[in-house]
């Protein structure tokens, strides 16, 4: 009885260490870069009222933001938008709001809406 109580903690733990050292995966299923690129869609969210009007959350790199990282930010968040554009078929956007959210776990929201 000790023995299968000791294996059965063994895996636990090694498990929790496998799933604990996994790299993140993005919203498509890519391995984000996080030295190239200061944030990552995590999830997407559809608006009940209008059907082509998105929330995007970002899983952002902790740390205080630079000029530097706030244009990686800037050019990571046009490449998934462009990404969604390409997969969804829409021709054109418009970003309604964004706000960042957190301090242990940052977070990145971005409003948009596609046409």
């Amino acid at each position: 009885m000790l023995l299968i109580k000791t294996l059965k903690h063994i895996f636990l733990f090694s498990t929790i260490i496998l799933v604990g050292c996994t790299a993140p995966l993005d919203y498509f299923g890519n391995n984000p870069d996080m030295e190239k690129d200061r944030i990552f869609l995590s999830k997407m969210r559809k608006y009940e009222n209008d059907k082509d009007k998105y929330l995007l959350i970002f899983v952002e790199q902790m740390g205080n933001p630079t000029k530097q990282t706030n244009k990686r930010k800037k050019r990571t968040l046009e490449r998934y938008i462009e990404l969604i554009k390409s997969f969804y078929g829409y021709t054109d956007y418009e970003i309604l709001e964004e706000r960042s959210r957190g301090f242990i776990s940052p977070r990145y929201y971005v409003s948009i809406k596609f046409d």
